[in-house]
């Protein structure tokens, strides 16, 4: 691993485990026994750091949004995709906890987050309409059902990391449930059949 993909492995860990503030630059060169003259040739800021992050995490999603076009639209693959889209916000947990803080300290952030928003909701909004055309989801019974959905999903994405850290979940089973918590969002959107199979999955 390259000395940049330890700063950033090592600033994950640490930005997950005591939060944004408590992190400095020096706190992330000592944890790697390095000088923080060799940590500052690859990142001169923290926030260059946060950055480097969070363009992580956008690929991943950019990555699930490119799979619509290329897998088969089924019940399995929204419970994949889901999955996969959670899995990689936990994965970089420390955005979503600190997220206000984030948001307010780091103007280029926010803007690159309201990028980020904006795959999140093309790409919900391309798979409702694939999963309707697929029998998956029944059609809208008003011009802007799946806009309101989409807007529900985002506040829940937005801050289930942040209130599972403030109840105490267990890190092992937090995406579980929380997964399961937004997939029964989708339930009374489902078609008769895919309920069905969404009830046979909980068995």
């Amino acid at each position: 691993m390259k000395t940049r993909d330890k700063i950033l492995h090592t600033a994950l860990n640490l930005f997950n485990q005591h939060g944004v503030p408590n992190i400095t630059l020096r706190r992330i060169a000592s944890e790697m026994f390095i000088s923080q003259g060799n940590l500052n040739y690859h990142f001169k800021h923290r926030e260059d750091i946060i950055e480097a992050l969070f363009f992580q995490l956008m690929e991943t999603f950019e990555a699930e949004k490119a799979k619509l076009d290329t897998e088969k639209m089924d019940f399995q693959f929204i419970l994949d995709s889901t999955r996969n889209g959670m899995e990689a916000l936990f994965k970089f947990r420390f955005l979503m906890i600190d997220f206000n803080q984030v948001m307010r300290e780091n103007p280029k952030i926010h803007e690159h987050f309201k990028q980020l928003e904006e795959v999140r909701k093309t790409t919900y909004l391309y798979s409702f309409d694939l999963a309707i055309k697929a029998g998956i989801m029944r059609a809208p019974a008003f011009e802007t059902e799946y806009i309101g959905l989409n807007e529900r999903i985002r506040v829940f994405s937005d801050f289930w990391i942040a209130s599972a850290e403030i109840y105490g979940e267990p890190i092992e089973t937090t995406v579980d449930k929380y997964h399961n918590l937004l997939v029964e969002m989708f339930f009374p959107y489902f078609t008769k059949e895919a309920q069905r199979e969404f009830l046979l999955k909980r068995l």
